[in-house]
């Protein structure tokens, strides 16, 4: 496999005397894949089309990034965990922030470059394989970031995050904001959903806390942290300030043709979810969940 071409990011002058080459890594070998890496390197091509673009989607995307947009400002710089094709990344870009948008998949990484190339901003993001198995190589420098984010639930790839909890601490600058959207253990559309199926299975299947997915004939384990522990393991650097659910009305994305193939619904479901997602006891039963913290 050819090395993977990364875009440099243009850091202002105040960023110096950081180890600005580290950010740039013109090229770098990839990494060997874990498994579900590979299962997303597989997806990479036809993602957008399957899921990023579909209605239902692009509805819970924009609910994260009004958050994205209250966490962050212009001239600011963050680490995207988890870019896949790189949608967040450009959204921030286009926005006037610097991100480096990191993903285990190289062909992901691919997808994600040639969008912020066809978006104009390609000199505010810049691309870096990273290994969530192994965050404490990650070999950034130290105090780098403004801020971290991850969505739709890379994080749930990993089943201990105490790892990137330290590695968190030392990027980040005191003050931070991050934010990070994972799956959690009650998804009240899928249990509901698949026990009107006689699906048993598949309506307990997170309750254990890990269940296995299969994604393009690949599998591999899948995580799901209640909020108390995902912030206990994150660590005592950072202090928790909002949490709210995403998918609590609208469906998971198995289901996104399905509901959004109904436009009178989706509307209706809609608005329930922009009304209902930050209720305590609704916040913890959607598809995943949005929580936010602070670097102290």
């Amino acid at each position: 496999m050819q090395p993977l071409r990364m875009s440099p990011v243009s850091w202002s002058a105040d960023f110096a005397p950081r180890r600005i080459k580290d950010l740039k890594m013109i090229d770098v070998e990839p990494e060997p894949l874990s498994p579900s890496g590979m299962a997303f390197e597989k997806a990479a091509l036809s993602y957008d089309l399957e899921a990023t673009n579909l209605m239902v989607s692009r509805w819970l995307r924009e609910r994260i990034w009004k958050r994205l947009s209250q966490l962050f400002n212009p001239g600011q710089r963050v680490l995207e965990i988890g870019c896949g094709t790189g949608e967040d990344a450009v959204w921030l870009a286009q926005h006037g922030i610097q991100v480096l948008a990191s993903d285990a998949s190289p062909a992901m990484l691919e997808q994600a470059q040639e969008k912020a190339h066809k978006a104009g901003v390609a000199d505010l993001i810049t691309f870096q394989q990273l290994d969530l198995t192994d965050a404490l190589m990650w070999n950034l420098p130290e105090h780098t970031f403004d801020g971290a984010y991850s969505n739709f639930g890379a994080l749930n790839c990993i089943g201990d995050w105490r790892s990137l909890g330290l590695e968190l601490e030392r990027i980040i600058r005191p003050g931070g904001n991050l934010g990070f959207g994972l799956m959690g253990r009650l998804c009240a559309w899928e249990i509901v959903w698949s026990l009107l199926h006689l699906d048993m299975g598949k309506a307990g299947r997170r309750w254990s806390g890990k269940s296995l997915a299969n994604i393009h004939h690949v599998r591999f384990p899948v995580y799901y942290p209640t909020p108390k522990r995902f912030g206990r393991q994150l660590g005592g650097a950072f202090t928790r300030q909002f949490l709210m659910g995403v998918g609590v009305f609208l469906p998971p994305s198995e289901l996104y043709v399905a509901v959004g193939s109904r436009p009178r619904l989706s509307r209706w479901l809609h608005l329930l979810e922009k009304l209902g997602s930050t209720l305590p006891g609704l916040r913890v039963i959607g598809d995943h969940y949005w929580i936010e913290f602070k670097r102290i």
